[in-house]
C-alpha cells in the first residue's frame, strides 16, 4: 500500500495539531479490524505449509517418483493448524469477485489473519465443506488400500459395473483413510473405482496481495510504527492440480 506524500510544512502543522487537540485523530487503518472479521466471519480451515522435498532432482527439478515423503509430488506438508480464513471467488472479469462461490475451475482468493504467514505451495483444508470425489485405487493383491482423502462417507465402490457394499464385501476404517476388504473380490491384481464425499483440500498457487501494510501511530507514545495487513493468496483445488 503506497504512503501519501507529504511536505514538510504538512508534517508541521499536523503534529501541531496532534498537541493543540486531544480530539484530534488520523484516519489509521487497523489491521486488528481486519483479523476480527476474518475470525468472526471465516471458514474453518486446517493450514499445512508446503516445502520442496528433498528428494528431488537438482538439475531437473524431478521428484522421486517411489519417494515416500511426497509420494512423486515434489513438495511435502507439515505443521498442520487450525485457522480461520475468508474466501472469495474469482470470475471470468477482474472487476467482478464479489460473489461468493467458484467461478473458474476450482479457483478462489484466500485471505487469513494477518499474523497467520501463508506462502506457494501451502495446503489448506475447508473442514466445513464437503465434496464428492472418485478415484481409481490400484490395490494389487493386499486386501487394504490407502484412499487419496479420507472419506466421510463411502457412496460406491465399483469394479467394472459390479458395485460392491460396505458391510459385506469391504470395510471403512474409522479415520476414513483406509479400505479394507474381506476378502478378494476378483482374480490377480486388484483394480477397482471408489467415489465417496470427503473435505475439499486446495493449495496455494500465488500471491494476489502480499506486499500491503499501514503506517500508524502507535497508542499512548505518538510514533509512527509499520503494521502488515493480511495477505491474499489465489488458490485451487488439490485434485485439479495433478497435470501442473
Amino acid at each position: 500500500m503506497a504512503r501519501e506524500v507529504i511536505n514538510a510544512e504538512d508534517v508541521s502543522r499536523a503534529i501541531n495539531t496532534l498537541h493543540e487537540s486531544a480530539m484530534a485523530a488520523r484516519a489509521d487503518i487497523n489491521p486488528q479490524l481486519f483479523d476480527l472479521a476474518i475470525m468472526q466471519k471465516g471458514y474453518r480451515i486446517r493450514w499445512e505449509q508446503g516445502m520442496f522435498c528433498s528428494c528431488a532432482d537438482i538439475s531437473s527439478g524431478q521428484p522421486n517418483y517411489v519417494c515416500p515423503a511426497c509420494n512423486n509430488k515434489g513438495y511435502i506438508f507439515f505443521n498442520p493448524t487450525e485457522i480461520r480464513a475468508l474466501v472469495t471467488s474469482i470470475s471470468g472479469s477482474k472487476d467482478q469477485n464479489n460473489r461468493v462461490g467458484l467461478d473458474e475451475l476450482g479457483t478462489a482468493y484466500l485471505t487469513p489473519i494477518s499474523t497467520d504467514k501463508v506462502g506457494y505451495r501451502d495446503r489448506f483444508t475447508f473442514l466445513d465443506f464437503t465434496i464428492k470425489f472418485s478415484e481409481i485405487i490400484r490395490g494389487g493383491n493386499t486386501l487394504k488400500h490407502m484412499l487419496r482423502y479420507p472419506a466421510k462417507k463411502m457412496l460406491s465402490v465399483r469394479i467394472l459395473d459390479k458395485q460392491y457394499e460396505q458391510g459385506v464385501h469391504y470395510d471403512l476404517s474409522e479415520d476414513g483413510w483406509y479400505i479394507k476388504w474381506r476378502e478378494m473380490p476378483a482374480y490377480g491384481d486388484l483394480t477397482y473405482s471408489v467415489l465417496y464425499t470427503t473435505n475439499p483440500v486446495y493449495i496455494a498457487i500465488g500471491p494476489i496481495h502480499e506486499l500491503r501494510g499501514t503506517y500508524t501511530l502507535k497508542q499512548g507514545q505518538g510514533r509512527e510504527v509499520f503494521l502488515q495487513l493480511p495477505d491474499q493468496y489465489q488458490i485451487k483445488r488439490e485434485d485439479f492440480m495433478l497435470n501442473e
